[in-house]
Formats: structure tokens, C-alpha cells, sequence
């Protein structure tokens, strides 16, 4: 357990043992990283209620452990002690085994890190939390090409991560691998349908491609994010783009031609009323987005 000096207490409108515990627990139940007071008030609980914890303790050198880690080198052997105590305690968690690897990250201990997730991938293929650190580790090491082998092997297993297929597509983004990126984001759509942001990022991507037929179903998907979120002005520049490249376009019919053209002027419409309506919007704003409007509009 924690011994030393007793510390005036860290944070005075948390005095009583209720309300120190509570405050914990809303920390740890709401995901909070105020990783200074997580500390304080931690290592203030474990030194002196650790009887009144129970169990609880348990979670509370978890929490202090993971916040710890965000002051380190400082707080280096508060991290040591809180993996020990826990380890003793759990001595084959994956989620010691976890804190463990975390600490090897801070070090930049990079291969004793991807060692230790290895492993820990090896004895519980389903547990998610290792595939996403080796992910960080390459990420950090300028590792691209291993991050995406990676995720790949993840998402073959977590298929359903919606946050992992978008971090995949981003990293293809920035490659300028727009077909593959293309992809992740179809698998987003199969999995969350009625996502706007989801509809708008697959049409910039088919739209960056290219083409007359990419730009026809990016202008599609353009207005199916506006009719799932009317608010969404990036989708209203992303048809009025869309659809004016058409217009210049001479494969196209006379009547598709007007129709592109028809829609763009909505769309330019659209932003602009809704600049206008919006609270707080300068004039000179609305102008200038008028301006840029009438810029991009086909005459």
C-alpha cells in the first residue's frame, strides 16, 4: 500500500470520504483525463481510506496508474508501485498487462511494448485493446504501412469498430489511396446508414477521384447527407461543387447540363440563407461567402 508523509489534502471542496469516493467515480464512470487531480485525490484516498475502498481500491490504483502515466517522468514511481500492487493482486490480467504496456509506450520502449502486445494477442485473440496500441506504436514510429497492416488484421476480428474503419480510411487519405479509403467508408455506410458525416466523407472521397460518374454519385451522396442533416453546410459546398463540374462537362445531355446548373444555384442558396440566419454571423462574412459563391457558380 501507499506509505509516506500524509499530504495536506490536494483539493479542498472534496473533504469528506463520500465525497472523494464519489468524485473518483464519476471520474472513472465519465472517462474524465484531468490526470493531476485524478492523482492527488487518488493517492490521497489510497493513503488514507484504503479500508474504507473495499474492493474498490482495486480501481482506484487502475485510474491512478493510467493518470499517472500522463505525468511521467515524474510520477514514474507512482506508476511502478500502482502495477505492482495490482499485479500481486491479478497476477494474469490482461489489463495489468495492459498498464504494463502503456508504461514501455511512455518509455519509448517500442519493442518491449509490441512484445508485451504480442502476447497478450497470442493468449486472447479477442481482446481489442493490444490491436489498437500496436496501431499507436507504428503510428508513432512513422510506421504506415505496419499501422495499416494492422488495423486490417483488427478490423478482420472487430469488423463492426466504426472509429477503426475511419482511422484506416484516414490514413489511406493521406496516402492518397482513395480507392481503398473508398472502401472503409462503404463499410461504414452498410454498418451506420442514417450517419450524414459518413455520406459526406464518401462523397469527398468520390469527388477527389474524379470522374463523370464519380462526381454524378458524389453529388448523390452530397444531397443525402443535407436530407439526413439540413445543417450540414460542408455537404451544400460539396453539391454546389459537384454539380457545377458537371455543368462544364460535355458528354452530358443539355438537360442534365440544367439540371446540375439548377442544383448548384439551390445549393448557393441554401448556404447563403443559411449564413444569414445564423446568430452572431458578421456581414462582411455573409459577403464574403456570397462572393465565393458567385465565383464558383457557372455563368
Amino acid at each position: 500500500m501507499l506509505r509516506g508523509v500524509d499530504p495536506v489534502h490536494p483539493l479542498d471542496e472534496h473533504k469528506t470520504w463520500p465525497e472523494i469516493r464519489n468524485k473518483l467515480r464519476q471520474w472513472r464512470k465519465e472517462n474524465v483525463r484531468c490526470s493531476d487531480k485524478i492523482v492527488e485525490l487518488g493517492e490521497y484516498a489510497l493513503r488514507h481510506y484504503s479500508a474504507n475502498l473495499g474492493r474498490e481500491k482495486w480501481a482506484v490504483f487502475e485510474q491512478v496508474c493510467v493518470a499517472a502515466l500522463d505525468l511521467c517522468p515524474a510520477k514514474m514511481k507512482l506508476v511502478n508501485l500502482c502495477i505492482q500492487q495490482l499485479s500481486e493482486q491479478f497476477p494474469s490480467s490482461l489489463r495489468v498487462s495492459m498498464l504494463e504496456g502503456l508504461k514501455f509506450e511512455h518509455l519509448k520502449k517500442w519493442d518491449e511494448a509490441l512484445e508485451m502486445y504480442d502476447g497478450m494477442i497470442e493468449y486472447e485473440p479477442t481482446f481489442p485493446a493490444p490491436y489498437k496500441r500496436k496501431v499507436a506504436i507504428f503510428k508513432a514510429q512513422d510506421k504506415l504501412v505496419d499501422a495499416v497492416n494492422e488495423l486490417n488484421r483488427y478490423l478482420s476480428t472487430f469488423s463492426c469498430d466504426y472509429e477503426s474503419w475511419m482511422e484506416l480510411s484516414d490514413i489511406y487519405i493521406n496516402q492518397q489511396n482513395y480507392n481503398k479509403a473508398q472502401f472503409c467508408l462503404e463499410e461504414l455506410l452498410l454498418q451506420y446508414p442514417h450517419n450524414h458525416l459518413y455520406h459526406q466523407k464518401y462523397a469527398d472521397i468520390l469527388f477527389t477521384i474524379g470522374g463523370k460518374e464519380n462526381l454524378e454519385l458524389s453529388c448523390k451522396y452530397y444531397c443525402k447527407a443535407v436530407e439526413l442533416n439540413p445543417n450540414n453546410v460542408r455537404a451544400l459546398f460539396g453539391i454546389q461543387l459537384a454539380s457545377s463540374s458537371l455543368s462544364t462537362i460535355g458528354k452530358l445531355s443539355s438537360k442534365s447540363k440544367l439540371d446540375n446548373q439548377s442544383l448548384a444555384a439551390w445549393a448557393s442558396n441554401m448556404i447563403e440563407d443559411h449564413y444569414k440566419s445564423h446568430k452572431g454571423t458578421t456581414k462582411n462574412l455573409i459577403i464574403e461567402v456570397a462572393s465565393v459563391l458567385d465565383k464558383l457558380s457557372i455563368k
